[in-house]
């Protein structure tokens, strides 16, 4: 049952294995709306997350960077001696040199391949250097990110004082997000041929596709819904005169929210009883949701959502209050 896991967990991805630059691409594609709270380096120190590392989630992805060392002996004074650049710091400097003139802030590390050794622990010379795979990173200034200047209780005491006058979307909601990622029937079949494969773990002899535990814990982190459970107030805004309305999260659990900081832009659906929202995901980027009420008053939305995955969301906003009229 443990290796089934495993596969379906790195079947998931698949498509972003494939692939990595087309999944930076596609990532940093639909980056819409943080693009004005992005800055790109222009000349200060290039962070690097180490592999494992949690990545921030204001980050974008800009591309992913594959370095591999190289070897070489050279003669010198009489003896052949080892020479190049194979160690993993060497690589890590070459990458943040590579990652600075490209205008991106910080490298995280997805997988390191070790040197081979044969077994008297001798290098073999083709296969002495580290190789590194690593996102480009660009992080996202959330230090203007919008925020409600007013904690729960005034807010509480606002819509108190609104009384009749409030319109139907307004309130503090409690919402409920399911996220999966979606495969499709070629996915499913390349599932059934890892599992019915005796060996899912060399990439380097047996040329099966393997999938590093350290990538699919990176990739994981894309997911639109980290937080899948928390609460937002909603209330009457300005700054977008397409977006009336304005959704403020009050109970983060993600590091880099704090409670207040814009989740969503909400307008009505002309013609409808439902509402338009450009909602933001945990990794501070946005894509369009459209809520309708059910036979109780909650408002659900179903959304395909695309980073580099394709991630099905299930989300329902219940009103906590005022109490439902």
């Amino acid at each position: 049952m443990k290796k089934r896991s495993y596969v379906m967990k790195a079947m998931r991805i698949l498509r972003a294995l494939l692939g990595l630059a087309l999944l930076a691409a596609s990532v940093s594609g639909i980056c819409c709306a943080t693009t004005a709270f992005s800055t790109r380096n222009t000349g200060g120190r290039v962070k690097v997350f180490e592999l494992g590392q949690r990545i921030p989630r204001n980050s974008k992805i800009l591309d992913v960077l594959d370095k591999e060392g190289f070897w070489e002996l050279r003669f010198l004074a009489g003896d052949w001696s080892q020479g190049g650049s194979c160690s993993y710091r060497a690589i890590v400097s070459h990458l943040k040199k590579e990652a600075k003139a490209r205008g991106g802030d910080a490298l995280a590390i997805l997988h390191v391949r070790k040197p081979f050794l044969s077994t008297a622990g001798e290098r073999f010379p083709m296969d002495s250097c580290f190789r590194i795979k690593a996102f480009l990173l660009d992080l996202i200034d959330i230090g203007d990110w919008p925020r409600i200047g007013r904690t729960e209780e005034e807010i509480r005491r606002d819509l108190d004082a609104s009384g009749q006058s409030l319109d139907a979307i307004e309130g503090i909601w409690a919402s409920h997000a399911r996220c999966e990622v979606e495969m499709d029937a070629a996915t499913q079949r390349m599932v059934a041929v890892y599992e019915s494969s005796q060996n899912i773990g060399d990439p380097y002899f047996t040329g099966l596709l393997w999938v590093p535990p350290s990538i699919i814990r990176a990739m994981e982190q894309l997911s639109p819904e980290e937080q899948s459970s928390y609460r937002v107030a909603i209330v009457r805004a300005d700054g977008d005169p397409y977006y009336p309305y304005a959704a403020y999260i009050l109970d983060p659990e993600i590091p880099e929210w704090q409670a207040g900081f814009l989740k969503a832009r909400l307008r009505k659906i002309p013609d409808s009883t439902g509402y338009e929202a450009k909602w933001y995901g945990s990794t501070f980027q946005d894509g369009l949701r459209e809520f309708q009420p059910d036979e109780t008053g909650a408002l659900k939305a179903k959304v395909v959502v695309e980073l580099g995955l394709k991630y099905s969301i299930d989300q329902t906003l219940t009103r906590v209050y005022p109490p439902q009229r």
